[in-house]
């Protein structure tokens, strides 16, 4: 469980900020992905502006968990009531005229309608709304299953691309609106879905049971792939059925085998699985390490944890944010490439692709389309803030009576069990609890990961070690845990190549920071006797968290955090050497 009240500070409180006021309060913005459900826009080029609303909205709900903002929650119910307005008496609420719905995206935008409907819902403090907001949402699904499935038109064959996975995704909203609503037929539609196996090019389901791996699939689209997963999980909550989840671990843990990179992306081929562990080393000049599949990684790691409790997906998913996605926010507003205009236009808030080996930011606009009002707007521009807030909300979290500290981020981090409400203060060197009298519970601390060591104490108690995490038992008001931290510089190593983190944080060159550091040309590091490479660690310049100084043949190398690399979207950087 989510925090019910999480306030915290420090980056990532920052990254929010700048998110909030240069995208999801935009009025205008909103009003654009509001228009495309009236004009039958999507039909000329097959598109997908119908999925903008609900990704934005899906990510700006979990902001507003955040951050209680009145100014977003104000701006969201507007953003609601305007889409509610362009819904046509039958409950059709769709990009595409009639003529040509249910073809190209169709499927996958009207999924995106019901996630944000649905994660406003999660938000809404307006009863009256809220319910017309379910029927709303009964009326939408029922226009699809009225239409699409059994004896009717195949749902698979709506896709038209990557063999209709991406309309199988619309899985997980169905299966959410069947346990909001009780509703027989939604339960069933769910079931129609999972029996197509989620392409027609070859079932997923049984891709994990031959035990493949995701670039082995017939259809290798990753995000697309994720959010189907996602549903089946969403179907093992609901059923229990054990075969689901099993599938759905089973992909995941070859994901994280052969899929996932230095900075925890998947993909070095354009959006796909290319078993890019073993791919990411090499210079490219293809757009790699797509945000949407970025986000969507780290919506389906904490989905998943909170099922199984398995530290390692929190990890995974810590590596993610504070590497891929951190360093995909254009902090300064650089111009961003557009594939389709042949030019540099205005950059956005989030960048489509990241480089890993000699390459720079901002090339490539994911899911480029424009409004009619020709400005412009993307597929992993409107789903990233999700990840920004899904994050800070997975760092502390609830499991029964369990409270979990699963990362130390400056915070206050509130939950509401029976007899009150608990609330942790990180603060950097110690944990600080405050709860109603007699209120007793356990608290899991993190012992740290890969490069970072975190001790716990209770009045000079140590706890009792649990799974990756310091148990403390009897936890009450007043309780102080005091932290010890310690991070050390750590080296991967491919393909005869190296790369270098610290503290979570995957280090990189930028070619404007580092003479050392040429595109293309190889460097020796110096190393010490045990095998450690020589370093200093340097204060933080701005818009870096790390800095450090690495020794090698042709002189100090300086590396910094992935995020804070290659920012003025001109100098190549590298995480690779």
């Amino acid at each position: 469980m989510f925090p019910s009240e999480c306030s915290i500070s420090g980056k990532f409180s920052e990254y929010i900020d700048i998110i909030m006021s240069r995208q999801l309060l935009s009025a205008r913005l909103w009003q654009n992905c509001v228009n495309v459900f009236s004009s039958g826009i999507d039909d000329a080029d097959r598109g997908w502006r119908g999925e903008y609303w609900g990704k934005m909205m899906r990510g700006a709900c979990l902001v507003y968990r955040v951050t209680r903002s009145e100014e977003l929650y104000a701006a969201l119910t507007d953003a609601v009531e305007g889409l509610l307005s362009k819904q046509e008496p039958d409950g059709r609420i769709s990009s595409y005229s009639r003529e040509n719905e249910f073809y190209g995206w169709d499927i996958w935008s009207r999924k995106y309608v019901m996630t944000g409907l649905q994660h406003y819902c999660d938000i809404c403090r307006d009863e009256a709304l809220r319910g017309r907001i379910i029927t709303a949402l009964t009326l939408h699904a029922d226009y699809i299953i009225a239409r699409v499935g059994k004896d009717k038109i195949p749902l698979l064959d709506t896709g038209l691309y990557w063999g209709g996975v991406n309309s199988a995704s619309i899985l997980e909203p169905f299966v959410r609106l069947y346990k909001d609503t009780g509703k027989k037929e939604y339960l069933s539609f769910a079931q129609y879905i999972i029996s197509t196996g989620g392409c027609s090019d070859g079932s997923l389901i049984d891709c994990v049971s031959q035990g493949r791996a995701p670039f082995e699939f017939p259809e290798t689209k990753a995000y697309e792939t994720m959010s189907f997963f996602e549903g089946l999980l969403a179907y093992y909550e609901l059923t229990g059925n054990e075969f689901y989840l099993t599938a759905v671990r089973r992909f995941v843990s070859r994901l994280l085998e052969t899929d996932y990179t230095a900075i925890g992306s998947c993909g070095c081929t354009h959006e796909l699985f290319d078993n890019s562990t073993l791919r990411q080393t090499e210079p490219s000049d293809n757009i790699m390490q797509e945000t949407c599949v970025t986000v969507t990684l780290i919506r389906l790691l904490a989905r998943l944890y909170f099922v199984t409790g398995e530290k390692e997906l929190f990890a995974a998913l810590r590596l993610s944010a504070l590497n891929a996605l951190s360093g995909a926010l254009n902090i300064n507003g650089y111009e961003q490439y557009s594939n389709e205009k042949k030019e540099y236009l205005p950059g956005m808030v989030f960048d489509s692709y990241s480089p890993l080996c000699d390459g720079r930011r901002g090339r490539g606009i994911g899911g480029f389309k424009q409004f009619a009002d020709k400005s412009h707007f993307g597929c992993c521009a409107c789903i990233a803030s999700a990840g920004f807030a899904l994050y800070p909300l997975m760092c502390v979290t609830r499991h029964g009576e369990e409270i979990r500290v699963n990362d130390i981020q400056n915070g206050e981090y509130s939950f509401a069990p029976e007899g009150g409400s608990v609330t942790l203060a990180v603060t950097g060197d110690k944990i600080s609890v405050s709860a109603p009298s007699g209120v007793r519970f356990t608290l899991l601390v993190t012992q740290g990961f890969c490069g970072t060591a975190v001790e716990s104490r209770r009045a000079g108690e140590r706890g009792i070690s649990q799974a990756g995490y310091d148990r403390f038992d009897n936890v009450s008001h007043g309780d102080e845990i005091k932290l010890k931290i310690e991070n050390k510089l750590v080296q991967k190593r491919i393909n005869g190549k190296v790369s270098l983190s610290f503290g979570g944080f995957t280090l990189a060159a930028d070619e404007m920071k580092s003479q050392v550091y040429k595109p293309g040309q190889k460097l020796n590091f110096i190393l010490n006797a045990g095998g450690d490479i020589q370093h200093e660690i340097l204060p933080p310049q701005k818009g870096e968290q790390v800095r450090i100084a690495a020794a090698t043949d042709r002189g100090t190398l300086i590396l910094t955090d992935y995020a804070g690399a290659g920012q003025d979207g001109k100098s190549r950087v590298t995480v690779w050497f």
